[in-house]
């Protein structure tokens, strides 16, 4: 599931436009020709390419058969042996337009978008009105996190109401932090795609980057019913109940994700900050000191784990892992202030006055520690 979403948005394009596959203008008289297109247009391919393959014998400088050879490749999922095909009859005949759009979609179908992006760029020099190669490269820069690219080329065609195009604009906005303009995408796409848990996956993130949090839980609620195994979905499903002050639920659905994922740094790391919010630092202790296993130089892990321990009087040990979340992350107010009453406590003045200082000098905007940030909203699934 993860990072393969793609491929449903291309089946949508391929569906509405349909694949290429380039037949060419010029008429080749030879029968062994005429006979691989007549099996390919009846869709035997085994005999199309073993045809073509055999014409390609005796007249391999044939742009158009490498062409056709290269649909038949693909149709037949061999994108590898396709692209090959595709870039042989481009160098030959460099005229073949259609064969750009056919070789950036055996590219796409490999999930190689830097590659796709260049004959998908070439056939749009000479088709500028071709919606599916538009469509495919903004799918494209989307997938290569080249989001302001990717808006640029799909807004466009963002009047077709095409799921694909709303489904990579609304990510594009999304990942740029433009909030208020991936919701209207993604409003417009409900009604149509309502089954589908990557659109529900990225409602969920534009309301939790507009504050909207029972929403972003509706939202996450609809993953999980269409797809129980969405990665990381109960982790994300326990830091909205965090956010809505629902500890409870939160427990479990942080507990159901580390059943899966024991090793899970995010949710052992929010686990064990909420066990520690509620006061039952012994319960905390075990995830926080998993996550920190995990993950050492992680400054908000090492700071949760060093105000359990001052919390449960092991001041030694607290002392060393503020210090150590302060060694990564030197503007984390937090634990220059635990660090101060950690030093008051063992009679250290000077550090105690030192680490308050610097704890006041630093905002609570400049601090980057937020355990209930849901870091995981940042990957792609």
């Amino acid at each position: 599931m993860q990072c393969r979403w793609y491929s449903y948005l291309l089946t949508i394009l391929l569906l509405r436009w349909g694949a290429v596959g380039f037949c060419g203008t010029a008429q080749i008289q030879d029968e062994l020709f005429a006979e691989a297109r007549r099996y390919e247009q009846a869709g035997d391919l085994r005999n199309a390419e073993k045809a073509y393959l055999q014409y390609l014998q005796k007249h391999p400088g044939s742009a158009q058969a490498r062409a056709n050879l290269g649909v038949v490749y693909a149709h037949e999922a061999k994108f590898d042996l396709a692209t090959g095909e595709y870039r042989r009859a481009l160098k030959l005949d460099p005229s073949l337009r259609g064969v750009n759009l056919d070789l950036g979609i055996a590219y796409f179908q490999q999930s190689d978008f830097a590659a796709a992006t260049s004959p998908l760029k070439r056939f749009l020099s000479a088709e500028p009105a071709s919606a599916q190669a538009r469509a495919l490269l903004g799918l494209c820069y989307t997938q290569l996190g080249r989001y302001d690219e990717a808006i640029q080329i799909l807004v466009p065609l963002r009047s077709t109401g095409d799921p694909a195009v709303l489904l990579s604009l609304g990510a594009s906005y999304v990942r740029l932090g433009r909030m208020q303009d991936a919701r209207t995408v993604f409003e417009g796409l409900l009604a149509s795609e309502s089954t589908s848990p990557r659109l529900h996956f990225l409602m969920g993130q534009t309301y939790l980057g507009l504050n909207q949090y029972p929403q972003a839980l509706k939202e996450f609620e609809e993953v999980y019913a269409l797809d129980p195994h969405w990665p990381q979905i109960d982790y994300l499903l326990g830091g909205m109940e965090v956010k809505l002050g629902r500890f409870q639920d939160a427990e479990q659905h942080l507990r159901k994700e580390l059943d899966r994922n024991p090793r899970g740094f995010e949710p052992n790391l929010v686990l064990g900050a909420l066990l520690s919010k509620q006061a039952r630092y012994g319960d905390a202790i075990p995830f926080l000191e998993q996550a920190v296993k995990v993950n050492p130089k992680h400054s908000e892990a090492l700071y949760e784990l060093a105000l359990v321990r001052w919390k449960t009087g092991m001041l030694r040990e607290s002392e060393g892992e503020a210090r150590a979340a302060i060694q990564y992350d030197p503007r984390n107010r937090s634990a220059h202030y635990l660090l101060s009453q950690i030093a008051k406590q063992t009679g250290d003045d000077r550090t105690a006055q030192r680490e308050s200082s610097i704890a006041a000098s630093l905002s609570e905007q400049e601090s980057a520690r937020d355990v209930f940030r849901l870091s995981a909203l940042a990957q792609k699934p």
